[in-house]
């Protein structure tokens, strides 16, 4: 392969960000950094406290002294204060689980959130004539605009109202969306749907009036 493949082959591949969204990139880059790094910490720290213990014999003592904590307290008497005992235990039991299946639930409601989104992407991304190379840098751009409302992907600007469509009381769509994309990253899409172009014009409701003869009579238009 020539120097001059080589350094085509490059640029083709070459993706564009804005600052904000380079910005936005590089903080959730950080952020799973952070997480890495705290989580090793935990793991460290869980490793050194329990070196040498065998959990299962931890655990039977953690029984055995229960069992005469409950003891002491039937042979004082004090049944009242055993059920309080009992509940509690059962509460904090009870709610810890809670805790764990609501987390469970907001990491599969984000994972499902994420998947909806990035197909609805892509799927409008390839109908939009975005180049395949460009198709990554709109989902990146999609990640800060949509968010899933009753199963449908809704786009918010960064002060979190909706975008609506053109001429309309509904939420954009996802392909409206990407289509907009042509006027501020055309490089993104294919020749064809480039700035200036028919499908340009139509998106963005330019009057036909300064078109040629020969582009009214594609669009039906000519008199």
């Amino acid at each position: 392969m020539s120097e001059e493949e080589v350094e085509k082959k490059t640029k083709t591949k070459t993706k564009t960000y804005s600052a904000d969204e380079y910005k936005d990139a590089q903080e959730k880059l950080d952020e799973f950094r952070r997480n890495n790094i705290e989580l090793k910490q935990d793991m460290e720290v869980l490793t050194a406290k329990f070196d040498g213990i065998d959990v299962d014999v931890y655990n039977e003592m953690l029984n055995q002294q229960q069992a005469q904590k409950d003891k002491k307290l039937i042979d004082a008497g004090k049944i009242d204060e055993l059920l309080d005992e009992r509940t509690k235990i059962m509460r904090e039991k009870h709610n810890k689980e809670i805790e764990k299946i609501q987390k469970l639930n907001k990491t599969l409601n984000n994972q499902l959130e994420t998947l909806v989104i990035d197909n609805a992407v892509r799927d409008s991304a390839a109908k939009s004539g975005v180049v395949d190379t460009g198709i990554d840098d709109v989902l990146l751009r999609s990640q800060s605009v949509f968010s899933l409302d009753k199963g449908r992907a809704v786009p918010h600007d960064q002060s979190g109202n909706i975008i609506y469509g053109e001429g309309t009381s509904e939420p954009m769509s996802v392909q409206e969306w990407v289509k907009s994309q042509i006027e501020v990253a055309p490089h993104l899409f294919k020749t064809s749907q480039g700035s200036g172009s028919e499908h340009t014009k139509n998106f963005i409701g330019n009057s036909m009036n300064d078109a040629s003869p020969l582009d009214k009579i594609k669009k039906g238009l000519a008199k």
